[in-house]
């Protein structure tokens, strides 16, 4: 081969090859938490994520780093000044704030940590020192003891053995924020949590506790206890019965609640309204087989309305697929002649006494042919 033939080969090549590389080439993964901005944390919650990932690292680097001790007692006196060394709080800041979403916040943090935490180490403290209560309240004073709250860390008010009656908590709780009322849980209300909001009633209550339950779904205003007979008044959706209380509506007894291409779904309290299958007019329900009446394009085969097309295309393929069938057989008694006269005569023959029984079948059924053989005797035309 001369070169300016290898020159178009090689340049054929590389244009096979290019594309394959190219396609080849990941595109970079990236991180969908960088995308997606994390909720904010406060200060007091931002403190305790990084005294939680620093006292991790205690545990991680708990069994030391040091090598070559050729004695017991040799090994120990290297884990011993591995234990408070500059090496040890190196390798635990280096693995601080790794973890979660929220680790710019707590690095952050362990930036303004960082002189408090050099002093705690070097004062070579027990490490199961309430790191929290040094760190967070005593000395960066972005959190409270438990049960305080506000700049002044001032104590929450009433029993703390039970803030808010035991269902709420006291606003700022643990934080230099709030005001120190209390936020009530879901189906309390009152100064001390200590009264049922509306929606809710007193199902149980003794010197030390209370449970407000919701009323039934079917009450509106408020209800004596938690059936549909308790109500204080119904909701839209219900109406009132005087031996079972509340009951539900089926607003889909009218026939006219939804428009005509849509069928009426119930539910409690509601109703939705539904599109019909595209094969119906008017419709009871979701599907083919719920029709009233066919859409146009559409007829009815048993209980479904089926698309007119789907028949023409079906007798389309298989009109194609006889004809290829013909096709092919035509194609191999033209193989078999040449190489045998007789036998090839005697399957061209069986091809076409097939080829012509087949059409007629297909013709006297209603089915498009090649010919119309509708007023032809086969037998007289075979016979002749």
């Amino acid at each position: 081969m001369g070169s300016s033939g290898k020159s178009i080969f090689n340049t054929l090549i590389a244009l096979v090859i290019l594309p394959l590389a190219c396609c080849n080439v990941q595109p970079p993964i990236v991180n969908p938490g960088i995308l997606s901005q994390a909720k904010s944390l406060g200060e007091c919650q931002a403190c305790k994520l990084f005294v939680d990932s620093f006292k991790k690292g205690l545990e991680r680097t708990v069994r030391g780093k040091y090598e070559g001790g050729d004695a017991a007692w040799e090994e120990e006196k290297l884990k011993l000044s591995y234990k408070r060394s500059e090496m040890r709080l190196i390798d635990i800041q280096e693995g601080i704030c790794k973890e979660g979403k929220h680790s710019v916040q707590c690095h952050h943090m362990a930036e303004k940590a960082e002189e408090f935490i050099e002093a705690w180490w070097a004062q070579d403290p027990d490490e199961s020192t309430d790191l929290y209560n040094y760190i967070c309240i005593d000395k960066m004073q972005v959190c409270c003891p438990k049960h305080h709250f506000g700049k002044d860390c001032t104590p929450c008010p009433g029993d703390h053995e039970r803030l808010c009656s035991g269902n709420g908590k006291c606003r700022g709780d643990g934080t230099r924020k709030g005001n120190g009322t209390c936020l009530c849980d879901p189906g309390y209300t009152g100064g001390d949590c200590d009264h049922c909001m509306t929606g809710y009633y007193l199902s149980y209550k003794d010197d030390t506790k209370m449970l407000c339950s919701p009323c039934h779904v079917s009450c509106m205003g408020g209800c004596r206890a938690g059936s549909q007979k308790d109500c204080v008044a119904c909701k839209a959706g219900f109406a009132f019965d005087s031996d079972e209380g509340c009951l539900d509506i089926n607003e889909c007894d009218d026939v006219n609640k939804c428009t005509k291409n849509q069928f009426c779904m119930n539910s409690i309290g509601s109703f939705t309204c539904m599109a019909c299958d595209k094969s119906c007019d008017t419709c009871h329900g979701d599907g083919p087989d719920m029709c009233r009446k066919c859409a146009k394009g559409y007829s009815k085969k048993g209980e479904f309305c089926i698309a007119d097309r789907e028949d023409e295309d079906q007798s389309e393929k298989l009109t194609t697929t006889r004809y290829m069938t013909y096709v092919g057989l035509l194609i191999a008694t033209g193989i078999l002649l040449p190489r045998s006269t007789s036998l090839g005569s005697l399957v061209g023959a069986m091809v076409l006494s097939y080829i012509l029984g087949a059409e007629y079948y297909c013709m006297i059924n209603g089915h498009t042919g090649l010919v119309d053989l509708k007023n032809f005797d086969l037998a007289q035309l075979f016979h002749t």
